[in-house]
Parts: C-alpha cells; structure tokens; sequence
C-alpha cells in the first residue's frame, strides 16, 4: 500500500530532523546491515555450519586432550546439525511438490 503524499512529507520531515539532533544515529539507519542481505534459510545455514564447526572443534580437543565425553559431546553436536540439515532438507522437499 503506497503512502499518501502529505505521509511521505511528514516521513522525510522527521528523516531531516533526526539527521539534525543526531547525525550518528541517522547514519547507522542509513546504512544496511549484513543480514538484510541474506534470507532467513540463508542464516540458518550459516548458523548450523557454525555450530558444526564448534562441534568439531569440541571433537579435536577431547581427541587432544584424550577426553572421551568431550569427543562424544562434540559428535552428539555434530549428528544433530546433520540430522536437523537432512530433516529440513526433507521437510522443502516434500512441501514444495505439494
């Protein structure tokens, strides 16, 4: 729904006045963050890959440190990132076709 014009004056009315009371502020509002780029599945892949990489990471030090629950723990992390990946790879695939 398009905005009216008197709307669009008072919006670039308060964007004018905001940028004068503080100009930090308006930048930073101005400016896109990383994540108005990527789309949500995008993020969630992100995430899951990160903590895959910490569960790995868990896995390494409980083999260097010949810690067997650390290990475990790591590859509990591990199958759970890959077993959620293989769900909602699933989960598209069967609500696309219907």
């Amino acid at each position: 729904m398009a905005l009216a014009d008197h709307e669009k004056r008072e919006l670039e009315e308060i964007e004018r006045r905001l940028s004068g009371e503080d100009p930090k502020f308006a930048a930073k509002l101005a400016r896109p963050s990383l994540f108005a780029f990527l789309s949500r599945n995008a993020i969630r892949v992100l995430g899951g890959f990160a903590v895959f990489l910490c569960g790995l990471l868990v896995v390494i030090a409980g083999v260097t440190w010949s810690l067997v629950p650390l290990v475990v723990a790591g590859a509990v992390v591990c199958a759970i990132v890959f077993v959620g990946l293989l769900v909602a790879a699933w989960r598209g695939s069967t609500t696309s076709t219907a």
